[in-house]
């Protein structure tokens, strides 16, 4: 015989393993829920077809019954004799019915029962000799690969394979709904795009040489001073004054004759004198002509040297006038290269950040088209896979219907 697994794909037309929707597991748990549908639905009188008994007898483990949801159907306890029923009380009155001489304690010939904490309990106490049988409704538990359910109406087994089908196309149908569209791709984050700011070259000014001092040499001044004639007038005797011998002569002692010959010897001295005088003065003319043609001859040669010193002062000075003029040039001429350059690395840095800028905009539209291409995708196959669940919802939903009228069929005759 199949098993239910096998039973409930045949119905379904669903695949069912440990990862399916539903899972074999969910399959168990709808079974085990459709034999207790099963089991409720039919009437008292068959219900106790499929009964077990439980026996306490008030040893160790045995003195109440832990009920798991079972339902009690009769309860009864020897009284040495028969089997008394037990007649159920409120868990509030066991205190009572533990009192001999209260109205509603229980006995041995009028034993009563109490359900507390899913735990049935006797009054008296069941012993070994006076056994206490508790009649309950046990449901099964159905694996999705039996193929039997032990104590259960054969002829409501497909009602659970039914069950079991409906439930599961209702899992499926769960499983099909989809939720809100959502895109797993990442959108691009905009790129940081540099501040783009162009600083001019700066304007370096050529610098200007200073004209170096041009050094004239000294020129000594021409030396007139050491060899400058002296005219020495000569010394002389001569006295035509008073007090002179003449003087005496002629004035005191009025001698003619030798007044006359001191002024004959006077004027002999005089004469003498005049000749020195005139030998002096043509020494001194002499010695004169030599000096000025020594100082005529310095003169010149102090010009010369003046001239000389003049002439090489204009040349360093054109010397040092072309220098200046050089570097001026060369100064410009580096300062030109200086700002070319500049102004190129400037630009450059400038083309950079824009090249930059210019990567990152086409890096992100790179990007941000494959974003959009995945959300295309996703949007497509998100429709796609919403038009696939539709038609299975219609097709497991007129089967789900389909299948539920037959349930509710079998149950209903099941049920009489």
């Amino acid at each position: 015989m199949a098993t239910f697994e096998v039973q409930v794909e045949g119905l379904t037309g669903l695949s069912i393993d440990g990862s399916s929707a539903p899972t074999q597991n969910e399959v168990t748990q709808f079974l085990t829920d459709g034999a207790k549908e099963v089991l409720n639905a039919l009437p008292r009188n068959k219900q106790e077809m499929f009964t077990t008994s439980n026996s306490l007898n008030g040893g160790a483990g045995l003195a109440e019954l832990v009920l798991l949801g079972s339902e009690v159907f009769s309860v009864t306890r020897g009284d040495g004799t028969i089997n008394q029923p037990c007649r159920r009380i409120s868990p509030a009155l066991s205190g009572r019915a533990l009192d001999s001489s209260d109205m509603i304690a229980a006995s041995i010939t009028d034993p009563a029962y109490y359900i507390e904490n899913n735990a049935l309990k006797i009054i008296p106490t069941p012993t070994g000799s006076n056994v206490a049988i508790i009649e309950t409704l046990v449901y099964p538990t159905v694996a999705f690969g039996d193929s039997v359910i032990a104590k259960f109406p054969d002829d409501g087994e497909y009602l659970v394979s039914l069950y079991a089908s409906i439930k599961s196309l209702q899992n499926k149908i769960s499983s099909l709904i989809k939720s809100d569209l959502s895109i797993s791709a990442s959108a691009p984050s905009a790129p940081s795009l540099a501040t783009l700011s162009y600083v001019a070259a700066s304007n370096a000014d050529a610098s200007t040489s200073a004209v170096s001092a041009i050094t004239v040499s000294t020129i000594s001044k021409a030396d007139i001073s050491g060899n400058v004639p002296t005219y020495s007038k000569p010394a002389t005797t001569v006295n035509f004054g008073s007090g002179n011998n003449f003087d005496t002569m002629l004035g005191t002692n009025e001698d003619v004759e030798l007044a006359s010959i001191e002024l004959q010897k006077q004027s002999q001295l005089l004469n003498s004198y005049r000749i020195d005088i005139d030998n002096e003065l043509n020494e001194f003319n002499k010695e004169n002509s030599k000096y000025q043609a020594s100082v005529q001859a310095e003169l010149a040669k102090h010009n010369t040297d003046l001239q000389v010193e003049l002439t090489q002062a204009q040349l360093d000075a054109a010397d040092a006038q072309q220098e200046a003029s050089q570097a001026i040039d060369v100064d410009k001429f580096n300062k030109a290269q200086d700002q070319a350059l500049d102004l190129q690395n400037k630009s450059q840095t400038l083309q950079a950040a824009i090249q930059n800028n210019d990567d990152l905009v086409s890096k992100f539209l790179a990007e941000l088209n494959k974003y959009s291409a995945q959300v295309t995708t996703e949007v497509q196959t998100y429709s796609q896979n919403l038009e696939n669940n539709q038609r299975n919802y219609n097709i497991y939903t007129q089967q789900q219907v389909k299948l539920q009228v037959d349930y509710d069929k079998g149950l209903a005759y099941l049920a009489r």
